[in-house]
């Protein structure tokens, strides 16, 4: 699993940097759903409006929402759903710190991962976007040990929630291996220098660690989605290009601009794509 210190060197840059590409209200950092979006927000609207019915949230639900960002499916529950009680986790201090000063009603915040986490309440509903990218570390990979990390996972899920419960997941996964030099290029850079000590899943591997815990009632395949959203941070960002060289310097503005290019070509040639479900629980 990737460690709090992997996870802080990508997400805790600074949370205004943040603020310059991400969409203005929820400040997703997370492929948005383009169906009936004209533009980045939107985009993101919908997506927590999709994962949110994936999780099957409804009045009365208290909610967990593992790997929460900066709070916006929290805000988004308390806003939408009459709620109980929703809870995020996050492993990024810039994160945790951003939503503690928000003090956004009838939610709590930790900062532990999955493994870690304590409650002594069941949750009617969990979310998780993009955190999934992170469970598995390469070393998880080379020895075969993915699937034993993601149904641990899935068995911890289970743990934590009430026995008519859904899941609602959002991850990229691994759609084919590169095949050509650019693309091993690109892997290689969003591996090293982008989200170290992190392995992507793939779908087969996920159908193993969920069986006989979880069911899909529901699955997306929106690769193509993920392109558009890289494509509409890269140009807020290099709209910004004065103010990010002047606050943060060169060398992070061109980081994320290479960032930005390996993974749209990564989204666009299939080798990776973004996999959204709603999951059910079997027993």
């Amino acid at each position: 699993m990737a460690t709090k210190k992997d996870i802080q060197f990508h997400y805790d840059v600074d949370n205004n940097f943040f603020s310059l590409f991400l969409d203005k209200q929820y400040k997703m950092y997370s492929c948005g759903v383009w169906e009936n979006a004209s533009n980045l927000e939107e985009a993101q609207k919908n997506k927590l409006k999709r994962l949110s019915e994936f999780a099957h949230v409804k009045k009365g639900h208290r909610v967990l929402d593992i790997g929460c960002g900066w709070g916006g499916m929290l805000e988004y529950c308390v806003k939408n759903f009459e709620i109980d009680y929703v809870k995020g986790i996050t492993l990024s201090q810039a994160q945790y710190d951003y939503i503690i000063q928000k003090n956004i009603p009838f939610t709590s915040i930790a900062l532990c991962s999955w493994e870690d986490l304590k409650s002594d309440i069941k949750f009617d509903s969990i979310i998780s976007i993009g955190a999934m990218e992170h469970f598995a570390s390469l070393e998880d990979l080379k020895h075969g040990k993915q699937v034993e990390v993601y149904r641990k996972f899935f068995e911890r899920c289970l743990d934590v929630s009430t026995q008519d419960s859904y899941l609602g997941l959002q991850t990229i996964i691994t759609a084919k291996k590169p095949d050509s030099l650019q693309s091993m290029k690109d892997t290689y850079y969003l591996l090293k220098n982008v989200f170290p000590g992190s392995a992507l899943p793939d779908i087969e591997t996920l159908q193993e660690a969920m069986f006989k815990l979880y069911e899909p009632v529901t699955i997306k395949m929106i690769g193509l989605d993920y392109s558009r959203t890289l494509t509409e941070w890269k140009n807020r960002l290099n709209i910004n290009e004065d103010k990010v060289m002047r606050e943060y310097g060169k060398n992070l503005f061109n980081h994320y601009n290479h960032y930005f290019e390996a993974a749209i070509r990564s989204f666009e040639n299939g080798y990776t794509s973004l996999l959204q479900m709603s999951l059910k629980k079997i027993i």
